[in-house]
């Protein structure tokens, strides 16, 4: 009897689970094949693996998937922090540190605080995730009905036109709001 416990995003298909398995290989194994859609989300992402206690890492990943779990064993199934998949934040960073560089050397101090600025912001580039926006399709299917649903609202991070003369067009809501008074 093992017991897996799933955390971070991983929390919608359950929490805790008793299993009565021999090794961690076989507790995943039988989760995937009884819980829908865990298996194509485990396959999207990066997690970090604890039996007992200990880390399993890369290189003793088979050992430890196939080692013999004792009854008081506790598998944990951890979400690793991802950052960004491109170099953007790096690049920040670089340009931010020599900027630094250059403002110091020529006493700039102006220039060491655009620095530090664009450096902090490479590193939360690299520490966070771009979320996903919805296309134009998804969003048109999101029924908003807060206000009445007469309005023409896009979906978040959708282009807005800009138009210059007499116009032909439908619109596109920025921003509605309600006021009682």
């Amino acid at each position: 009897m093992a017991i897996v416990r799933l955390y971070g995003d991983l929390e919608r298909y359950g929490r805790k689970f008793n299993l009565n398995v021999i090794n961690a290989a076989e507790a995943i194994r039988a989760l995937t094949l009884q819980i829908p859609g865990l298996r194509q989300h485990m396959q999207s992402d990066y997690y970090r693996v604890r039996i007992a206690g200990n880390d399993i890492n890369e290189n003793a990943l088979q050992a430890g998937m196939l080692s013999v779990l004792k009854e008081t064993d506790v598998i944990h199934i951890i979400p690793r922090a991802l950052g960004a998949k491109n170099a953007m934040g790096i690049l920040q960073f670089v340009a931010g540190a020599a900027m630094v560089v250059v403002g110091i050397y020529t006493q700039n101090y102006g220039l060491v605080g655009a620095g530090v600025g664009l450096m902090l912001g490479g590193v939360a580039t690299m520490l966070t995730k771009m979320p996903k926006t919805k296309t134009a399709e998804e969003g048109a299917t999101n029924n908003n009905t807060a206000f009445s649903n007469l309005d023409n609202t896009i979906a978040q991070g959708q282009p807005v036109p800009l138009c210059y003369g007499r116009m032909m067009i439908g619109s596109k809501v920025l921003s509605q709001g309600l006021s009682t008074e």
